[in-house]
C-alpha cells in the first residue's frame, strides 16, 4: 500500500506543519504529499489508491470538498470551521454523506463533534495529533522561557518577572521568528528528499493564502523537528498558540495557554483547558492571574489518553491497509474528464459569485452555498 501525507503546502502558520509532522509518524513509510487545501484534485497516474490520516482544519475550500476518490482515508483529528456559509457549501448532500460512510469521524475538539452531529454524522472525540509527540531522547535542557506569538505586553511583563533568559518565538511563516538553533538543525537535517504529488489538472481557484515559505516538505520537517526539541529544551512555554501549547505539553514542557477569554472559550481550544495552565492577557496584566515564571507548576496532565486513543486508531488502520486486498484500480482518464468538468463549474461559481471560496454572509445569504 502507498501511503500520503496531507500537508498545508501553502501554509502561513508551522502550526500545520507540526500536525502533519505528527501524523507522518504514524505511516510505515511516506510515498505522496497531498495538498490540504486542494484534497479533491490528488490522483495517481496508475490509478491505485493511497492510504493517507485525515487530520487538520478543513473547509477553508468548501469547493475543494469531498476528499477525492484516490484516497483511502481514516479521519481523525479531524477539525472544520464554523464560519458561516462552509458548512452548508460543504457538507450538505454529498459533502455529509462522504462522512457518514467513514464511520464514526475522530475529532480535534467537542466542538467538531457537536457540528458533525448537527448533520446526523457519526463523531467522537479523538483528541489532537499533536499529543502523540514523544519526548527527544538527549535533548539538552537549556532552561530558557519561550513566549509564542504573545501582545508586546504580555512580553515586557513575563521579562519583568522572571530572572531567566527569554526567547521570543513566532509561529507565522510570513514573519518567521525561529531561534537560531532550530534555523541551524533544519540546515543539517534537511535529507532533501522529493515526494511524489499528483494534483491535476491544474488548480484554477486562487490560493487561501499565499505563502512566503517556500521550503520542500523535507525541510519543513527539519525545522519542526528542530523547533520541538527547543521547546523541549525550555523551563516554560507560554503562548498564544494551541500547536504549540499541545505539542510541548506532551513532550513534557510546563506550558501557560495565554489568549483572550472568548479565544480560550471557543471551540478549538475549550476542549482543552482542563489539561493546560492558561489565563487571559488582562487577568495576567492585572494581577488577577499569579504565575511563577522562575518555577512554573507543571501541567495539569491526563491528556495521555488521547494520545493512546489516536495511536490505537492508527494502528488499526495502518494493519487493514496492509492485509486486506487492495482496491481495484480507479479509470484514471474516467476521473480526470469529471473533475475537469468539476473544475469548470468551480470557475463558473468563482465568475458569478467570487465569495464562493470564503462564504461570507455580508456578501450573500447562505442559503445560496446550499447548492
Amino acid at each position: 500500500m502507498k501511503y500520503g501525507l496531507i500537508v498545508h503546502f501553502k501554509t502561513h502558520n508551522i502550526g500545520d506543519d507540526v500536525q502533519s509532522y505528527a501524523m507522518e509518524k504514524f505511516l510505515p513509510h511516506l510515498d505522496y504529499l497531498i495538498d490540504r487545501e486542494h484534497i479533491d484534485s490528488f490522483y495517481t497516474p496508475t490509478g491505485e489508491k493511497v492510504a493517507a490520516l485525515l487530520g487538520g482544519w478543513y473547509l477553508h475550500k468548501p469547493l475543494n470538498w469531498p476528499p477525492s476518490p484516490f484516497l483511502k482515508v481514516l479521519p481523525i483529528s479531524f477539525h472544520l470551521t464554523k464560519k458561516a456559509g462552509k458548512g452548508l457549501l460543504a457538507l450538505n448532500s454529498y459533502g455529509a454523506g462522504w462522512l457518514k460512510k467513514h464511520g464514526s469521524i475522530g475529532c480535534r475538539d467537542r466542538g467538531t463533534v457537536s457540528w458533525l452531529k448537527d448533520y446526523g454524522i457519526d463523531a467522537h472525540l479523538s483528541g489532537c495529533f499533536t499529543l502523540t509527540l514523544k519526548p527527544f531522547e538527549n535533548v539538552e535542557k537549556h532552561g530558557k522561557i519561550v513566549l509564542i506569538d504573545l501582545p508586546d505586553e504580555v512580553i515586557k511583563f513575563i521579562k519583568r518577572h522572571t530572572g531567566k533568559d527569554t526567547v521570543v518565538v513566532s509561529h507565522k511563516y510570513t514573519s518567521p521568528l525561529l531561534p537560531p538553533e532550530v534555523v541551524e538543525y533544519a540546515k543539517k537535517h534537511d535529507t532533501k528528499e522529493v515526494f511524489t504529488t499528483s494534483h491535476k489538472p491544474a488548480i484554477p481557484d486562487q490560493p487561501y493564502r499565499e505563502s512566503c515559505y517556500p521550503g520542500t516538505w523535507s525541510y519543513r520537517r527539519a525545522l519542526v523537528e528542530g523547533l520541538l526539541k527547543f521547546y523541549q529544551g525550555a523551563s516554560l512555554i507560554v503562548s498564544s498558540r494551541l500547536h504549540a501549547s499541545l505539542p510541548s505539553m506532551a513532550l513534557g514542557t510546563p506550558v501557560l495557554l495565554c489568549r483572550d477569554e472568548a479565544d480560550l472559550m471557543n471551540y478549538r481550544m475549550a476542549t482543552y483547558l482542563p489539561y493546560l495552565n492558561y489565563t487571559t492577557p488582562p487577568d495576567l496584566l492585572n494581577r488577577k492571574f499569579t504565575f511563577n515564571f522562575d518555577s512554573p507548576k507543571p501541567n495539569p496532565g491526563d491528556h495521555h489518553k488521547f494520545a493512546e486513543r489516536i495511536e490505537k486508531a492508527c494502528a488499526n488502520f495502518v494493519n487493514d491497509c496492509e492485509t486486506n486486498p487492495k482496491d481495484p484500480p480507479i479509470d484514471v482518464d474516467v476521473w480526470l474528464d469529471g473533475h475537469q468538468k468539476n473544475m469548470r463549474l468551480k470557475r463558473i461559481m468563482q465568475m458569478l459569485l467570487p465569495e464562493a471560496q470564503l462564504p461570507d454572509p455580508r456578501f450573500a445569504a447562505p442559503a445560496l452555498y446550499k447548492y
